[in-house]
């Protein structure tokens, strides 16, 4: 059995669906991963009922996404896509809609999530596969946004949008936070419980009982150097050079959110013009094995094939959290 078909099987998605992920192109964009997700056999129970049509064009045509449907809305992919899109644009839902239907459709919103899951990372274990670098980190940022349910860098760096993922915090208190500069979870938990209390016009213990909450949001580390050739370049070949990559966190105690430890994936992609996108190293794990010894991290020794001013990019992030990513770009 090839590795194409253990990952066919170790999801159990249908065939059109799995053969539509394997034509997904080298380096696809966010746009890309996203559509596909939309489009697999599993969503097509989600048909459109009578009672929702108007409000799905209402999503597609008045409200901010980043992926509006450019044909009449009236597929169950549609259903799919919107909904998901409206949910994670931190937007209020449209009310045009009864209390029954809007029940109905966050019943089908939570299975639509547990089908894009599964697809996902079927998506992102093909391009692995292939050695797209660059298609894993993309597909990652996707499968994180969707857990978040609030997308990645959404409304641009430092929006504060990542703020939403803390139960308590909706819309006006957002805005709040951020008129005071406050648009991160490391920000926010950096702050005094009394000055929390006065931004947000709240009573103790509100103040403490939030700090309590970010303190265990995870504060990752990440520290990369190169280590040197390992071995005298062949001819037409790269040599092999040595990269130390140290992950790690900086909160006092484990990191857990939501009352589960999260898992962190790092990924290192070849950013160099002759190669770009090339899917380097990758590791997956529970934050629990960041904890290394003496508090410095996880530290791992890397083999990468390559020259002198080759240059690289290491991404670490929690898989389900936004907000928690960080970036190392650096040369051989």
């Amino acid at each position: 059995m090839d590795a194409l078909d253990e990952i066919r099987k170790r999801y159990h998605l249908a065939p059109p669906t799995f053969a539509n992920i394997c034509k997904i192109g080298t380096q696809p964009e966010r746009s890309t991963i996203f559509q596909t997700s939309c489009t697999a056999i599993e969503l097509q129970t989600f048909t459109i009922r009578p009672a929702e049509r108007n409000w799905l064009r209402h999503i597609n045509e008045h409200t901010c996404i980043p992926y509006p449907i450019r044909e009449p809305v009236t597929e169950p992919w549609h259903k799919a896509s919107l909904l998901v899109q409206i949910d994670l644009s931190g937007q209020p839902w449209p009310t045009k809609i009864t209390q029954a239907t809007r029940k109905e459709l966050h019943g089908d919103l939570m299975r639509i999530y547990l089908v894009f899951d599964q697809v996902l990372r079927c998506i992102i274990d093909v391009l692995g596969h292939r050695g797209d670098g660059r298609g894993v980190s993309v597909g990652l940022d996707v499968l994180r946004s969707l857990h978040a349910r609030v997308w990645e860098g959404s409304g641009g760096s430092g929006s504060g949008m990542e703020l939403l993922q803390i139960d308590g915090i909706g819309t006006a208190r957002l805005k709040k936070l951020g008129e005071a500069g406050v648009r991160t979870v490391r920000r926010l938990a950096g702050l005094e419980c009394y000055h929390i209390e006065r931004l947000m016009s709240r009573n103790p213990p509100y103040g403490q009982t939030l700090l309590r909450q970010v303190a265990r949001f995870p504060l990752l580390t990440l520290v990369v150097e190169s280590l040197g050739e390992n071995r005298t370049p062949l001819e037409g070949d790269g040599g092999l050079w040595m990269v130390g990559v140290v992950m790690g966190y900086e909160n006092e105690a484990l990191p857990v959110w939501k009352g589960k430890t999260p898992w962190v994936s790092c990924v290192i992609e070849s950013r160099d013009e002759k190669d770009n996108g090339r899917l380097v190293w990758f590791w997956r794990g529970s934050v629990k094995r960041l904890e290394g010894d003496g508090g410095r991290g996880k530290e791992v020794v890397v083999g990468v094939t390559g020259y002198q001013g080759c240059k690289l990019r290491v991404t670490l992030a929690c898989e389900v959290l936004v907000g928690t990513m960080l970036h190392k770009d650096f040369e051989l």
